[in-house]
């Protein structure tokens, strides 16, 4: 999120002898405080800190260079953010944010990040060379079973996939689900009880191959889910391999991450489990043509192993991309092609709320930015699968409007299935437990044309694609606006995120798409928005 405020330095994480020193002030009659985050899986009893006074507590833990999230645990009960650190991180759950560099310092995200004065990460690091084909990706996740019943199904809407005009398709998991501690009937389809396997629920390895063939007959581009720390816990590895995995005091097979106990955690210092994941992926890709790989819940992943997939798949298909559902700046540096960029939703949300105004909005943009290596990429999106639908965030109209900045934005936008016509059913990923599928009855046609002249539109123009962003500065309370542009292509963008009409300056040609635009009067209704170039 923007950074709303300045900090007491005293009390931010901080470079310290044996590590990174955490501090928390709290009331005088706590009991115990613990730190619990990616570092440490989540555990909420992993990490306790050390009261020095009545009110403050401390603790120093060695952590590797990257993006780590956390949260303070008050008597084993109360989870919270750090008060202290106004860094707030984008993945909508409300953690604190601290990246260490890899010289050990420490980096936090501070006020006023921008072109003429951007982060230390930016100005030290570079993204590495992304397949030239992503930055031109609108990319659509989807379950198999949800959205088609199995291969033939997906294979058969193709066509409307094709009328949107998304080009990448991002395939939830299609391996066999664990039993043991299952959750619905289905169970967690991200619980694998076979890496080398497809669900036959789903089809066979002819019906995979019709499919990705037909994908990339039409032009697309397919991007396969892969489970990255974890196996179901009642995978044959856990018996031929026990040694791959992670184990409790006890000595039985465990997940460190609360609340997930059909989990097995693979222990990654062991390098015949890396070769195994390694190469077991390298196949999959060489089998099946496959573009892309995404990787599920990479921030406790090694960065080191990350690196060390990136080069086995790319040399076996150098033009391969690989999506990491992080928010951390070093997977740019040799690893990764996309990492997750939920901020723009928490912040488009707050303008149509009337919690954040367009300055911010921009504010947020430039520091997000300048605080990442040049040149990455990022997952912009207002719909992911641990997320509810936009349109509960927004309320439907505001959603629309949002939808009109998120595709015409810098990065690679991302929709969740059913988004584009408004599918309401979707909870979050655990509607997949049991047999839930896009009730295609409930079609908003209104809706996907709307998605559908958007996405169309970046397709046509590449200035909304890989263009130059400027923000307009001035405009009615609820207005966001900015210019793209590329190799003498200007279009200006505005959305309408506010309930009331608003109007826009003059200086724009004729439309290239509109939604609630009057010409005559210079205003734009409630939720609409305008895409024209500028004079």
């Amino acid at each position: 999120m923007h950074i709303a405020r300045d900090a007491d330095p005293a009390l931010l994480p901080a470079l310290a002898a044996g590590g990174v020193r955490f501090v928390f002030d709290g009331p005088a009659n706590l009991r115990t405080v613990a730190l619990a985050g990616t570092f440490n899986s989540w555990v909420g009893d992993a990490c306790m800190l050390e009261r020095v006074t009545p009110t403050r507590w401390t603790c120093t833990l060695p952590l590797p260079p990257g993006r780590h999230l956390y949260k303070f645990v008050l008597d084993d009960t109360h989870w919270i953010a750090d008060p202290a650190n106004p860094w707030m991180s984008e993945d909508g759950q409300g953690n604190s944010c601290v990246t260490v560099c890899l010289d050990g310092t420490v980096f936090l995200r501070r006020r006023g990040l921008r072109a003429e004065a951007p982060g230390v990460l930016y100005r030290n690091h570079q993204a590495l060379t992304s397949p030239a084909w992503l930055p031109d990706a609108v990319v659509y996740q989807l379950s198999v079973r949800a959205f088609g019943g199995d291969f033939d199904g997906v294979r058969a809407r193709l066509g409307h996939l094709a009328d949107l005009g998304v080009n990448t398709i991002w395939m939830m998991p299609i391996h066999p689900i664990g039993v043991a501690g299952r959750r619905g009937s289905l169970g967690d389809p991200y619980a694998v009880r076979d890496f080398e396997a497809i669900d036959p629920a789903l089809g066979d390895e002819d019906g995979l191959r019709r499919l990705v063939d037909a994908i990339h007959a039409r032009g697309m581009r397919i991007v396969f889910d892969w489970t990255l720390n974890r196996s179901s816990v009642d995978h044959p590895l856990t018996v031929t391999h026990p040694d791959w995995f992670q184990r409790d005091r006890a000595g039985n097979v465990m997940y460190a991450v609360p609340r997930r106990e059909y989990f097995a955690g693979f222990d990654f210092s062991n390098p015949d489990l890396r070769r195994y994941l390694v190469d077991t992926m390298c196949r999959w890709v060489e089998r099946f043509g496959l573009d892309g790989m995404r990787f599920d819940d990479s921030d406790i992943t090694p960065t080191d192993f990350l690196d060390e997939i990136r080069a086995a798949l790319a040399a076996v298909r150098p033009d391969i991309a690989l999506i990491s559902q992080a928010y951390d700046e070093f997977h740019h540096v040799a690893a990764c092609d996309l990492t997750y960029e939920g901020g723009t939703r928490e912040m488009l949300r707050r303008v149509a709320h009337g919690e954040a105004g367009a300055r911010e909005f921009a504010q947020y943009w430039n520091e997000s930015i300048y605080s990442f290596p040049r040149g990455a990429l990022r997952l912009r999106w207002l719909e992911e699968k641990e997320q509810p639908r936009a349109d509960a965030v927004f309320g439907h109209d505001a959603h629309l409007a949002a939808a009109s900045v998120l595709l015409t934005m810098d990065g690679v936008p991302h929709i969740l299935m059913g988004q584009e016509f408004g599918e309401s059913g979707w909870r979050d990923w655990t509607v997949l437990f049991d047999d839930w599928r896009l009730d295609w009855s409930k079609f908003d046609h209104a809706a996907f044309a709307h998605f559908s002249a958007l996405v169309n539109l970046r397709r046509r123009h590449p200035a909304l694609r890989r263009g130059a962003t400027v923000f307009i500065d001035g405009l009615p309370d609820g207005v966001i606006g900015m210019v793209r542009s590329l190799d003498g292509e200007r279009i200006v963008v505005y959305a309408n995120l506010a309930s009331t009409t608003a109007a826009l300056p003059d200086g724009m040609g004729v439309p290239l798409y509109a939604r609630g635009w009057d010409q005559d009067a210079g205003s734009l209704d409630a939720h609409g928005c305008l895409i024209a170039p500028l004079r």
